[in-house]
């Protein structure tokens, strides 16, 4: 008796062959998964290695003995998954610098957005009869214009040269751009001229009450809605020949002030220039080498309305108005109408600004502090608050909307010279995400300084560099002096930005380092320069 039939062979041959082809399949789809674990952990290996060498290679600058008593923090992460690709302290307070200006910028570009113009009117209030003659006053309506076309080029933008005249007296060689300061105050002397106005027998007045006028946190300069070439006189110092006294162009050119030079142009030796200034009488005492370039020098306004009201009342008579009202008198806000009085019809004249996202630009360029500061308040005026301290909240809430703690950063101003002035790294990368998703984005990031190309960054590393114009970044610097060392001491440096690597990874970055003993005066660019190092680090390795 057989017992396997024909059919069962051929059955159980079938079955055989099904369970060896399973078998083949399972060890080949092993041999897949094996494989694939393999390229895995070869990635997690590179991954690894990577980030190792990253590490050490930062570890190599930050563990150097000029910051044994220092304190860095960093934070370096991918751009678009928010991967934390080195973390070193970045949850600790730091001093910022003017890497502070980047929150003053976002919030101010959140309320305005890029597109915004300011408008500075001109109203009179009396009457006026058929030969033009305005039986009243004429007043100019500040709106808080930073440039009030000061820095407007034909093409439509602003210009900006580093460094900028607002750094004149500290760093010693600014430079001024070829702009005219007093361009806002010319067209509107012209379009009151236009108007019909051909006399003024009233008082001509700035009204300056869109915020409350008061002294920045550093003491240096006005907060005020009116402001003229940065409520700056340029003084140019230009010299002649051996034993003659140095010529000098002010800029804006105004009668209100009396400028005597008794600087001596030598042929050799030290320059040394001296600027002594009490109420309208400006003299400029010192040395110049003959053949040198022209030094510029600057003399901060006391009253910017007082003096924006002189130069207005000179351009208008520029444009053949005539005008009684002295030019030398105080600013007389006492003849000014209710804010909410002003009658469209009595309109005569506008001026406009170019685009907010040009203002930015400046700021950040040029890490301009008057600007910056002034950002804040007018952020108040324009949600109807008027100080600047209401400002400042609004900034705090601003920060909130972000999804950054308060907790992580603190802060007494817009430019980030407040003692007080601390942010954290994390913080700082936060903001940058944020605005990297925000419809604003582009005006945030195209006006930072371009690593090595422009603003405060031009000519920080040679064109041959790895990270010439791949990074897109706000520095900060805030020094002080030492006395008991007879040194000076770096409070904080500070980059944050954008970079991209050479394998076009995009990456955002915090670096700040506080605490730096600063024995010679080229230790501060020593400094720079390694912070400019371990970004060359991240963009070869990632």
């Amino acid at each position: 008796m057989l017992l396997f039939g024909g059919n069962n062979i051929s059955n159980i041959y079938k079955i055989g062959l099904i369970l060896l082809l399973s078998t083949i399949i399972f060890l080949s789809a092993s041999e897949n998964f094996i494989l694939s674990q393999e390229t895995d952990n070869n990635t997690l290996n590179d991954s690894n290695n990577i980030s190792v060498n990253l590490t050490n290679q930062i570890n190599e600058i930050t563990n150097t003995t000029t910051y044994k008593h220092s304190s860095w923090g960093i934070l370096i992460q991918d751009q678009d998954s928010g991967e934390i690709i080195y973390d070193k302290n970045s949850q600790e307070l730091m001093v910022p610098g003017s890497t502070t200006k980047l929150f003053i910028a976002a919030a101010a570009l959140e309320n305005f957005g890029p597109d915004y113009r300011f408008q500075t009117p001109v109203y009179y209030n009396g009457t006026v009869d058929l030969a033009g003659t305005l039986k009243g006053d004429l007043i100019l309506v500040a709106s808080g214009d930073l440039t009030m076309g000061g820095r407007n080029t034909p093409d439509g933008r602003m210009a900006f040269t580093h460094p900028d005249h607002s750094y004149a007296d500290a760093l010693g060689d600014a430079k001024l751009t070829d702009t005219d300061p007093l361009t806002g105050l010319n067209e509107l002397a012209q379009q009151v001229k236009a108007s019909g106005i051909n006399k003024v027998e009233g008082e001509v007045i700035i009204d300056d009450r869109l915020y409350e006028i008061t002294m920045a946190p550093t003491g240096e300069y006005l907060i005020t809605p009116i402001m003229i070439n940065d409520n700056l006189i340029d003084l140019e110092i230009i010299p002649t020949n051996p034993g003659e006294n140095a010529t000098i162009k002010v800029r804006p050119p105004s009668g209100l002030y009396n400028v005597s030079s008794q600087v001596e142009t030598i042929s050799s030796g030290e320059e040394n220039i001296i600027i002594e200034s009490e109420g309208y009488n400006i003299l400029i005492k010192g040395q110049i080498l003959e053949n040198s370039t022209p030094q510029v020098r600057t003399v901060t306004v006391e009253d910017p309305s007082s003096w924006t009201r002189s130069l207005f009342i000179e351009a208008l008579e520029r444009e053949g108005v005539q005008v009684n009202a002295t030019k030398d008198g105080e600013n007389p806000q006492q003849l000014l109408p209710n804010e909410n009085e002003y009658i469209d019809n009595q309109k005569l004249a506008s001026f406009t600004s170019l685009p907010f996202s040009e203002n930015i630009k400046v700021m950040l360029k040029l890490s301009h502090n008057i600007h910056a500061d002034n950002l804040v308040a007018i952020l108040a005026a324009y949600n109807d608050l008027k100080t600047f301290d209401e400002g400042m909240q609004l900034k705090g809430n601003f920060v909130e909307r972000t999804g950054i703690d308060r907790n992580t950063l603190a802060l007494a101003d817009g430019r980030g010279g407040a003692s007080s002035d601390r942010i954290s790294p994390q913080a700082t990368n936060q903001l940058l995400n944020f605005m990297q998703n925000q419809d604003y984005f582009s005006s945030y990031f195209e006006a930072l300084p371009i690593m090595g190309y422009d603003g405060t960054l031009e000519d920080a590393v040679p064109t041959d560099s790895s990270i010439y114009a791949n990074i897109y970044t706000k520095t900060g610097t805030a020094i002080e002096e030492d006395k008991l060392n007879n040194r000076g001491i770096s409070l904080g440096q500070s980059m944050a930005g954008y970079m991209v690597t050479d394998s076009g990874r995009k990456l955002i970055f915090s670096i700040f380092v506080n605490n730096v003993a600063l024995e010679e005066e080229e230790d501060h660019n020593l400094v720079s320069q390694d912070m400019y190092d371990v970004l060359e680090i991240a963009y070869k390795l990632l």
